[in-house]
């Protein structure tokens, strides 16, 4: 079963939480933080990530969401 991880820019990140809403496995979630720009940004935290891709292909902005997958049985 393939694994994977993300890596979220918190400083790209402009909390719109569509990368939150499209996770199938709920590994993203709110920070309680801000970024420089003011905004609460998205934060990974869960060994469930499948590196669907899901969270990468919603995100408008270029560059916040780096997708890794480790194919290891």
């Amino acid at each position: 079963m393939p694994h994977g991880r993300i890596v979220i820019d918190a400083a790209r990140c402009k909390g719109c939480y569509l990368c939150v809403e499209s996770c199938p496995k709920g590994c993203i979630g709110r920070s309680t933080e801000i970024n420089q720009l003011g905004y609460f940004y998205a934060l990974f935290g869960s060994s469930d990530c499948t590196a669907c891709g899901f969270c990468f292909y919603v995100c408008p902005e270029p560059d916040a969401i780096t997708v890794y997958k480790d194919r290891r049985e």
